[in-house]
Formats: structure tokens, C-alpha cells, sequence
């Protein structure tokens, strides 16, 4: 039949309902035409007697028209195209794809996935708008699955067109849609935040229910049809059994004054468990007046509410868009199953039955990433076994396989992870997902061997049974307890460190008497193969212990003048080497224990320059003879022991004067110099170079005898040219801190003196006498060398420059300005006042600058000084830094000026005042209102005032809403948290 034929033979137009699906529609005109939906479908899509119609026909189908069918459809409803576009959403959605190119075409879909929320319109409104009591669907928004006016719940049923399900019985669901319908209204949120709750109460559908739960079971009898099934029935009415409380729990997640609790009951940590936040959970079990529900999801660690509390802190302490955006994300996992993933396959129109598929796999897995979870979960089984925990390094890779990395992937993703994933884990080790640093968790167990291996641990002592790296990690931990985690701090007192203990413990310190018997007993062993000390460089290591660096540390012990060692630490070294330290350097001992291993069984000729005992050995022998007059008589002593006396010494240096100059090296490699070669080879005593053989003629100079003292004679010269320098630069200068990269006149001034601090320095920590020639230093300018930094010197020098020259100085009328440079070090100098050298002080008196005028000028350049010390009054005679915005002390604005400086702490972080405050009071800045600060320090004064006393009610009530450190406060009060 043709539509001109059925235009003509219809009744009347046949208006559609808003909202309504296409197939609704045209199944309506169908009736009113008295034909077969399959009829009116053919009747819409042929062309050239074929039907253009593509897909399935089931009673949840949807289909989309292209244009041409659409012109048919308003044809026979006589309903002009704008009417039907705007009542009809998927009218215009989408052009179908028919099996021919031309002419009016059709597509049939299915499925959630394919089609919209749609469910069943209500029959009274339906029969109410059309006359006729007759199925119609239409697409639904969560908040209007109800019918307030007839009390119906529009419930969608895959493979069928609906079930209205009367709610006479329920009337909770009624009132729950109303509160729905507010949220929506009040909160940009409330669309998201109702699809969060939506997977929150699936998800607690999908688990056991407790005896405890009476209203679901409840629910379910009262609105079950009497034909339905109960067990099909309970899949089926998922959405309308938990619509109450996913309202009530989508109200909770959508207000921003919880959404703030969470984040600060969390203290700015990432979640373990929902315990952590008690006001939360204490507010769902109110709103869906279930008081047991709070214990049962203290325990949590996973699931979708886990999931977007934990989204919530990290959105407020990483304030990305990504981390906002995951706030209302709902991760595959965690989504409810579709009810055609649980139900039975429905059968065609046609009565045609469904074929089997394939068993579909739940949303979120993949049995790829199935295997592979079950393989690394093998591998963290068998490494649990072994080591007790899953605190996997991440690049650990046991028996091959990458298990750490596994583990960092797993915990990035834990709140996305499937449940049954997520249990087993939990199953296998609670702690494998711990908020915290798995180094952190490492420790914490080998603490935890520690304290069953040696019993409880004794924080007050300063972990006496631990060995060092552990007792300082746990001094950390009671240093940082109040900051920690609250489940690291329940981990630390299963462990014996409570928040007591954390607070009398005393930090870790070293034993060493044990230190030192240990490196004394490898020194012992050390002696025993090699026979003294001497050979032990700074690199040295003996038994895997660094011999070498304790004992540096030893000999630096000696040297400096801070403590001295003990007498019996020195006594049990020279036990073992008299000559451990001795007071020359280490490579002469070290050359003279050769010598002595040497001389061994060989007798010594000195007239023959120590001929026989190596060249090395004979060589370093002939130059202890040249400067024997000035080596120590200790040297002299140990030489002796060789046969190396003063006749000896004076024989070789009467050979070394009269033998001839001979060339110790053999003939160089090569073809150069053949004729050296040549003369060297027929007469080996014969010089090989023109300097060696002028050198050969000239008897050599007798030397002076040097003096340990002072100078070299040979260097005398030198010295008086650099001390000419100097006194040319202190006479145009006045001083001699000379930077060490000064020439005065091409001689490198600046560093020479450099070199002259250097030495009076090691002169003066190796307790030994001045050298002479420093006094003809400090002749010239006393203060060459001070035991200040030279830069502060130099600024001296050019502050009494400036004074000399008769230019204005006032330090305490800020005369040099302290932007200038001069200005700037005045200040400095004067804000260090107390703290300078003694003589530092006594050069500064020269410039008119005493502590009065250092103190006058820093009030003056740093005006936050003088607010310190109004600060510093105020405290002192009220205790405290609560101060009002108006408040004045001695005419100055103290408040106002608080306020500023909290202002521009929590701005731009912590200032010099800051400081200076948090010393006058800890409490200045809280990290709370000021009126609450204020509230307290009223109710610490006078606690019996009215005002006071109802304040400290309002803390009992709010108790577990308050700051840590607001608990802590009241509790010096007498105020305990309620039982």
C-alpha cells in the first residue's frame, strides 16, 4: 500500500509526545492507521517494491530515518517536519546506512550502547495526551525516571519496551526523586555527582548485604510484579531498589563544604582507607539513615567512593585540570554492569529466538591484561613468601621478571583496577598499595625484624640495639610524626612508637668507643702482614672497611685544637706504630720504611754514595744526608737506626761535593742523539749534554744551613721583592686585604699573600711557633690576616676611606643610604653587631659605630624590627600573639601590621619578620581563621565568660571537623575529644 493511499484512509493526525523515540512513534501511527509496525515500516522505506530497511526488529529497538522516509512519516501524521524534530531527539540524529543509494531508507539499532536511556512513559500521562492507553517510549534523564503525579517508576528492560512499576508502596523513592530534582537544579555538579553515587550503591549492591540492611529487601518485596521472579526481579530493579540512596549519596559528593572536609580530614595526604575521613562516612550513614554504614566502609581501600575521595585530595594538592577532571570520573571498572550483560537475550519482534554469542567479558578487563595480572601476581606471591612484603624496589626484577616495575604500574592505576584485582592484592599483602614511599615501607619491616630479634625498641635512649642508618631513620620518623601519615604513624606503634615515644625519643648517635676498637683491630691487622702504619693511604680499604679514611680521621683528630684525643686512644695507636702520626709528613715515613727493608743485610757506603741499595733508596738516603742538620731530631733518631749518624751524613755529602756528576738513565730509545749514545756507551762516567757536563766542571756550592723557621736563604731575595710590593700597595691603599687575583706592577701580589695566609694557617693547627718573616707582614698592616673573611676587611677600608676623606657618615641617621653598596655592608654590619669578632667590633668603634648606633640603625633600615619588638612587648605581657586588627601597643598599629605580614607569608612564603615572629609565638600564623585563634586565647583567659562557654561546646561538637593542631591546643585547655 502506498503512503498517498494510507494518507488518504487516515483517521486523523497523531501528534508525538515529547521525548519520544522514533519507533515509539511510528509505532503509535501504525495503530492509528490499524497496520503492523512491519507494515508501516515497509510502507516507509519502499522503494520500487523492496524494503530500504536495515537491522534487527526487537521490541528496545530504535530506528533513524534519512530524509526522504522522514517526508513519508510527517505525510501520514500529518505533523509538519519542525513539530517532529523537536519533539522526537534521535529525529535528526543520524543518516542511516541502507543497502541502496537512492530513496527513503531505514536502520534499525539496539543496545545501551547504541541507544540513549530511554524507558517506558507513564501510562496514566500517556493515555492522559493521546486518548489511548498504548505502549510508548521515550528517551529518560536519571531524574526522570519517576512519575511524581502517578507514582510510577519507568523502569528499562532490555528485549521489552518497559515495565511502569507502581511506587505506591515506596513512597521514599517518590521524595528521593524531588531531592534529585533539586540538586540538578542547585549544582552545576549534580548530573556528574549523581553518576559517581550511581556506581558507589552498584557497587555496594554487588556486595554481600549485611544483616543490618532492611530497606533494600524491603523495597525489593514491595514493588516485585507478582509473576516476576524474585532472583530475576533483583537484576532487573538494580537502579529503583538503591534510587534513594544514590540521591542521597550524590547530594553528599556534590557539596563543596564536604568536598573541602575531605580534603582536610586527608591533612594533604593520599588515602589508605576511608577511615581516614570519619565526617564523610559519618555523614553518609546520616543521610541515608544507615548508622552502621560507617564502620563498614572505615575499612575500604577500594571501589568507586575510595576512588573519588582519593581523586578529591589530589585534586585540591595537585591542582591540575586533569586532576579536576578525574574528580568525576568513573572508570570502566567501577561502572555498573548493563542489565543486557545480566538478563537473558531477547527474542525478535517476530518471535524469533535469540541466538547464542559469545560469553561477553566484563567492561574494564581483557583477558590479555587478565594473564597478565595472574602472571605478575604469581611472581609477587612467591616474592611475599620470601621476603615478607611487597615494598618492591622498582628496578628489582626477581627470577627474571620485572616485578618492581609490575608494582608501580599496579599501585598508578589502583584506584581504576578491577575489584577482583584489587582483593587479591589486598589478600596477598595489605600494604602493597601504601600511600607512601615503598623505601619508607622497606625500613618499616626490617624496623619491625629489629624489634622481634631484639625486643621493643627504646626511643628515650636513642635506639640503643639498632645499628646507626636504622635508629637515625627512626629519630626521623618521631621528628616528622605529627606530619606523618595516620596509617604510617599506626604502623609506627605497632612497632612501639606512639605519639609519646615519638616525642621523648632522642636521636641516634654513634658509639664511638665501637668505631674506634673496629678500625683499631683492622689497624692491628693491617701492621701484622704489612709492618706499620705509614703504608695506609686515604684510599685505602682492608676487609671491606675504609682503613684509610678512619684513619685520616684519627690524624685529623690529633690536629685540630677543638677537643683533643684521648690519651688512651693515642696510647693504643702507638702500641701498634710508635710512628702513626708522626709530625712530618707521611711520605718520608713511608720512604724511610723502604730504606730501613732496604738496608737490610747490606752494608751501607756512604763514600760511595749508598751504592748497592737500589736507586731510589740510595737516592732519597743521599738527600736525608744534604738536610740532615735540618730534618727532626726524631728523623735523625730513626735514621740512626739504619747506621745514618752525622759522620755518616757528612761523609756522603763530602762524596756527593767530590764524585763526579753521572747520568742515572740509560740511553733514550730511538735514533736521535746517536752520538751521546755513542760517547755514553765507550765511557759510561763521560756527561751526555753540555749542562751536565758544565755542571760536572763546576765544584759545587756549599749551602747554607737552612733554618726550619723562616726562609730559605736562596729565597731571601724573592721574599724581599713581594714585601717591597706589599708596601708599595699599602702606602697607596692603606691596607693589604688584597683580593688574589691583584698585580701591583706586574708582580701577582694577591696571590702571594694568599699563599702567606695559607701557610700561617696550617703553621697555626699544626700548634707549631709563627714563622719570622710574618712579622715583617704584619709590620706593615696588623690586620694582613684576619680570622674574618677578607671581603668584610676590605669594606672596612673603604668605609675609613670615606670617613678620612670627610664625606658624611651617620650610621644611625642611615648617612650612607643602605641602597648604596658602603650602605649596604653598614647595615649588614650593624644588624650582625653581636655577632662580630670582638676586634671586628673594636675596628667598627673607629668608625663611630657601637651597638647604640648599630641598634638605631637597624630600627631604621629595617623597620619590621621595631614591629618585632611592639610584638615581642605585646606577647610578653599577654602570652600571645592573637591579636586584633585594631590593636595598637605603645601608638603603633601592632594588628594591622600582623595581619600584613600573615598576608604576605601565605603569599610569597616566609620573610625575616616571619621568623622573628614564629619565635615570639608558634601560633601567630595559624593555619585556621584568627577567629577561632581569638576564640581560644578568650577561652584560655576566662574560661567561666558565657561567651567562652559556649565556644568550648561548639569544639565538642565539632571535634572531629577540627585541625590536629586545633585538638592539640584544646586539649591544654581540659577540653578531651567526646567519648
Amino acid at each position: 500500500m502506498s503512503v498517498v493511499a494510507l494518507a488518504a484512509g487516515a483517521a486523523g493526525r497523531v501528534a508525538p509526545l515529547p521525548g519520544e523515540l522514533n519507533l515509539s512513534f511510528l509505532n503509535r501511527l501504525a495503530a492509528r492507521y490499524h497496520l503492523g509496525l512491519r507494515d508501516l515500516l515497509t510502507a516507509v522505506t519502499e522503494t520500487d517494491g523492496r524494503q530500504n530497511l536495515a537491522g534487527t526488529l526487537y521490541p528496545d529497538s530504535e530506528i533513524h530515518l534519512n530524509a526522504q522516509a522522514r517526508e513519508r512519516v510527517c505525510v501520514l501524521s500529518r505533523v509538519p517536519a519542525a513539530v517532529l524534530e523537536g519533539a522526537l531527539p534521535a529525529w535528526t540524529r543520524a543518516e542511516p546506512h541502507a543497502h541502496y543509494r537512492g530513496g527513503p531508507a531505514g536502520r534499525l539499532t539496539h543496545g545501551e550502547e547504541a541507544v540513549a536511556p530511554w524507558g517506558p512513559a507513564c501510562p496514566a500521562c500517556c493515555a492522559a495526551r493521546t486518548g489511548r492507553r498504548v505502549a510508548t517510549r521515550r528517551y529518560l534523564t536519571p531524574g526522570e525516571r519517576v512519575c511524581a503525579r502517578h507514582r510510577y517508576w519507568l523502569l528499562f528492560l532490555p528485549g521489552t519496551s518497559g515495565l511502569p512499576v507502581p511506587l505506591g508502596r515506596c513512597p521514599e523513592v517518590v521524595q528521593a526523586q524531588r531531592r534529585h530534582v533539586r540538586l540538578l537544579r542547585r549544582s552545576a555538579a549534580g548530573t556528574q555527582a549523581f553518576e559517581v553515587a550511581r556506581a558507589i550503591t552498584g557497587f555496594w549492591w554487588e556486595q554481600p548485604w549485611p544483616d543490618e540492611e532492611q530497606g533494600w529487601p524491603a523495597r525489593l518485596e514491595a514493588t516485585r510484579p507478582d509473576d516476576a521472579d524474585p532472583g530475576w526481579w533483583k537484576v532487573a530493579a538494580r537502579d529503583l531498589i538503591t534510587y534513594p540512596e544514590t540521591v542521597a549519596v550524590a547530594r553528599v559528593l556534590a557539596s563543596p563544604h564536604w568536598q573541602q572536609q575531605t580534603v582536610t580530614q586527608a591533612r594533604g595526604h593520599l588515602p589508605y582507607r576511608l577511615g581516614e575521613m570519619p565526617a564523610l562516612l559519618a555523614e553518609l550513614a546520616c543521610q541515608l539513615q544507615q548508622p552502621w554504614i560507617a564502620n563498614s566502609l572505615a575499612t575500604v581501600t577500594h571501589g568507586p567512593l575510595f576512588a573519588w575521595a582519593h581523586s578529591c585530595v589530589r585534586a585540591q594538592t595537585t591542582p591540575t585540570s586533569a586532576a579536576r577532571k578525574a574528580l568525576w570520573a568513573v572508570h570502566s571498572a567501577h561502572r555498573p554492569r548493563p542489565l543486557s550483560d545480566l538478563l537473558p537475550r531477547p527474542a525478535a519482534a517476530d518471535g524469533t529466538p535469540p541466538t547464542p554469542g559469545p560469553a561477553k567479558r566484563l567492561r574494564g578487563h581483557s583477558l590479555q591484561a587478565e594473564r597478565a595480572f595472574a602472571q605478575g601476581l604469581a611472581h609477587a606471591r612467591a616474592y611475599h613468601e620470601e621476603h615478607g612484603h611487597l615494598a618492591v624496589p622498582k628496578e628489582d626484577s626477581p627470577a627474571g621478571y620485572p616485578l618492581g616495575q609490575w608494582l608501580a604500574n599496579t599501585r598508578a592505576r589502583h584506584t581504576r583496577m578491577p575489584t577482583h584485582q584489587a582483593a587479591a592484592l589486598t589478600a596477598l599483602s595489605p600494604w602493597w598499595n601504601a600511600p607512601w614511599s615503598t623505601l619508607w615501607q622497606r625500613i618499616w619491616h626490617q624496623a619491625r625484624a629489629h624489634t622481634g630479634a631484639h625486643g621493643p625498641l627504646r626511643p628515650a635512649r636513642g635506639f640503643p640495639t639498632t645499628s646507626y642508618s636504622l635508629g637515625e631513620w627512626l629519630y626521623l620518623q618521631c621528628t616528622r610524626y605529627p606530619t606523618l601519615h595516620p596509617e604510617q604513624q599506626r604502623l609506627l606503634a605497632g612497632i612501639g612508637i606512639d605519639s609519646a615515644a615519638a616525642a621523648a625519643a632522642r636521636p641516634r648517635r654513634r658509639s664511638y668507643a665501637e668505631r674506634f676498637q673496629t678500625g683499631l683491630a683492622h689497624a692491628r691487622d693491617f701492621v701484622q702482614v704489612h709492618g706499620n702504619l705509614a703504608a695506609i693511604a686515604q684510599t685505602t680499604v682492608h676487609d671491606d672497611y675504609p682503613l684509610g679514611r678512619w684513619l685520616a680521621n684519627q690524624r685529623n683528630h690529633w690536629h685540630t685544637d677543638r677537643q683533643p684525643m684521648p690519651a688512651s686512644r693515642v696510647q693504643a695507636l702507638a702500641a701498634i706504630d710508635p710512628w702513626w702520626n708522626p709530625p712530618w709528613h707521611l711520605t718520608w715515613q713511608r720512604h724511610y720504611y723502604c730504606a730501613r727493608d732496604a738496608a737490610v743485610g747490606h752494608p751501607l757506603h756512604p763514600e760511595n754514595g749508598f751504592d748497592g741499595l737500589g736507586d731510589t733508596t740510595a737516592r732519597w738516603l743521599r738527600a736525608q744526608c744534604r738536610a740532615y742538620d735540618q730534618l727532626h731530631p726524631d728523623q735523625q733518631h730513626l735514621l740512626a737506626d739504619i747506621g745514618i749518624t752525622t759522620e755518616v751524613s757528612r761523609t756522603a755529602r763530602d762524596h756527593a761535593r767530590t764524585a763526579p756528576k753521572t747520568s742515572s738513565a740509560g740511553p733514550a730509545p730511538g735514533t736521535k742523539h746517536k752520538t751521546s749514545q755513542a760517547r755514553w756507551a765507550a765511557d759510561p762516567a763521560t756527561p751526555t749534554g753540555p749542562r751536565r757536563a758544565r755542571r760536572a766542571a763546576e765544584p759545587k756550592r756549599p749551602r747554607e744551613p737552612r733554618s726550619r723557621l723562616g726562609h730559605r736563604p736562596d729565597l731571601r731575595a724573592s721574599f724581599e721583592t713581594a714585601l717591597a710590593h706589599a708596601w708599595a700597595w699599602h702606602a697607596e691603599h692603606g691596607h693589604l686585604a688584597v683580593p688574589r687575583d691583584t698585580l701591583h706592577d706586574g708582580y701577582p701580589l694577591g696571590m702571594w699573600l694568599f699563599s702567606q695566609r695559607n701557610r700561617a694557617k696550617q703553621r697555626a693547627r699544626a700548634e707549631l711557633p709563627p714563622s719570622p718573616h710574618l712579622a715583617e707582614i704584619a709590620a706593615i698592616d696588623p690586620w694582613w690576616n684576619p680570622p674574618w673573611d677578607l671581603h668584610w676587611q676590605r669594606n672596612y677600608h673603604r668605609a675609613r676611606g670615606h670617613v678620612e676623606a670627610g664625606h658624611p657618615f651617620d650610621p644611625a641617621a642611615l648617612i650612607p643610604s643602605p641602597s648604596t653598596a658602603l650602605g649596604t655592608w653598614a647595615t649588614r654590619a650593624c644588624l650582625n653587631y653581636h655577632r662580630l669578632h670582638p676586634e671586628q667590633q673594636h675596628l667598627l668603634a673607629g668608625l663611630g659605630i657601637t651597638a647604640e648606633v648599630a641598634h638605631a640603625r637597624t630600627r631604621r633600615a629595617h623597620a619590621w624590627c621595631t614591629a618585632v619588638e611592639h610584638a615581642r612587648a605585646f606577647a610578653d605581657a599577654h602570652g600571645h600573639l592573637a591579636v586584633p586588627r585594631d590593636t595598637t601597643q605603645d601608638g603603633f598599629p601592632l594588628g594591622r601590621w600582623l595581619n600584613k605580614q600573615r598576608y604576605r607569608t601565605r603569599k610569597s612564603g616566609p620573610t625575616r619578620a616571619a621568623g622573628a615572629l614564629a619565635a615570639i609565638d608558634v601560633w601567630w600564623n595559624p593555619p585556621w581563621g584568627m577567629a577561632w585563634q581569638h576564640a581560644y586565647q578568650r577561652a584560655q583567659t576566662d574560661p567561666r565568660q558565657p561567651a567562652s562557654r559556649r565556644w568550648i561546646n561548639k569544639q565538642h561538637r565539632t571535634w572531629p571537623l577540627l585541625h590536629p593542631d586545633q585538638q592539640h591546643l584544646l586539649t591544654h585547655l581540659g577540653i578531651a575529644p567526646p567519648t
